[in-house]
């Protein structure tokens, strides 16, 4: 398969060998943002250099150079400003260095394209089925791109334990899954502020495992119902993104964006086989009834298990490659499918 980390040492993680079976594991988390650079080899910068045509007249573009290698890591506009991983990475010392986050991966993507870093909140797991031990992590998740197709994000991402599995939350563009840490001369007002960060942080999660614990306090009540959402996630639907659907959710989403993807689903992908089409219908619903964790008790046959066998359905079993799989957990597109999932689930299951 093609490989698209840096090499075999380009990811570090602490704990359980996740569900992708990539990466080098470390006896314990690191101590400092600058630790984890140096360990996971992220420890480079970037520089721009202003492109020239073969007769060595300028363009109005930059090549994103990476220092240590010379490497050429895309091309960017001339707007666009560099952030080094050491200045990206820095915004979770305050919570590193107050005990409230511990790293647990960093790494990066496409030699160098993408990186991230990955941090577990120092809170307790959001029990959404207690007699299946179906439980949410809290995360803060740090990610940028260098080739100028991933802007800068540090936001929360929950992931379901039992799978290792993303939430489809992740890195969603709205404005309330970012975290927000204002710069104080003073310590201790520096102090209130991060631990006003995690308390909102964690309150937000909470939030989000209430409506996690709406899914699974419903059944599924037909395989109708259950085309109905599928459809509704693969293909923007006005009934499955009504207002009733975006009050549930509050203010823990933003309203989803539309994907200029085509889906097999959509009238754009009208051209696709029907057979693709009925194909994605049957793996989701096979994932529904199979997925993992969705045949526990408390869970199978539950929106939350509809919910969940859509989200690995895009973050697993749609991936070609552990890679691939990789990206898709940690960096996935957002304004597709994968952000749709949970407001069409909320819109579908828990309106009416």
């Amino acid at each position: 398969m093609a490989h698209e980390l840096e090499n075999a040492k380009s990811m570090i993680y602490v704990g359980e060998t996740p569900w992708h079976g990539l990466g080098v594991k470390l006896d314990a988390a690191p101590a400092s943002t600058e630790e984890a650079i140096r360990m996971a080899g992220l420890d480079w910068e970037i520089e721009l250099q202003q492109l020239l045509t073969p007769a060595g007249r300028q363009v109005e573009r930059n090549a994103v150079i990476r220092k240590s290698d010379n490497s050429i890591l895309g091309t960017v506009g001339m707007g666009w400003e560099p952030v080094q991983n050491r200045q990206a990475f820095a915004a979770f010392d305050p919570f590193l260095e107050r005990g409230l986050a511990t790293i647990e991966t960093a790494g990066s993507l496409r030699a160098g394209r993408r990186v991230w870093m990955l941090a577990k909140v120092a809170r307790p797991d959001s029990v959404i089925v207690p007699q299946a031990d179906d439980r949410v992590a809290k995360y803060l998740l740090v990610a940028i791109g260098h080739d100028g197709t991933l802007a800068f994000h540090l936001g929360y991402t929950p992931t379901r334990v039992v799978c290792q599995n993303t939430l489809s939350v992740a890195l969603h563009t709205g404005e309330n899954t970012h975290v927000r840490i204002p710069h104080f001369s003073g310590a201790n007002k520096a102090i209130e502020a991060v631990n006003a960060a995690i308390e909102t942080i964690d309150a937000r999660f909470e939030r989000a495992a209430d409506l996690f614990r709406a899914l699974a306090s419903v059944k599924v009540r037909n395989g109708e119902q259950l085309k109905e959402y599928i459809k509704s996630v693969f293909h923007v639907e006005k009934k499955a993104l009504d207002p009733s659907g975006a009050e549930l959710l509050g203010d823990l989403l933003a309203k989803p964006h539309v994907s200029t993807l085509p889906s097999p689903f959509s009238a754009e992908g009208g051209d696709m086989l029907k057979e693709t089409k009925s194909r994605v219908m049957e793996e989701v619903a096979a994932l529904f009834e199979g997925g993992k964790g969705n045949d526990a008790p408390g869970v199978k046959g539950t929106a939350w298990a509809a919910y969940n066998g859509v989200t690995q359905y895009m973050t697993w079993d749609r991936c070609k490659s552990q890679d691939a799989r990789l990206e898709k957990i940690w960096l996935q597109d957002t304004t597709g499918v994968a952000a749709r999932a949970l407001p069409a689930a909320a819109a579908t299951f828990l309106s009416n």
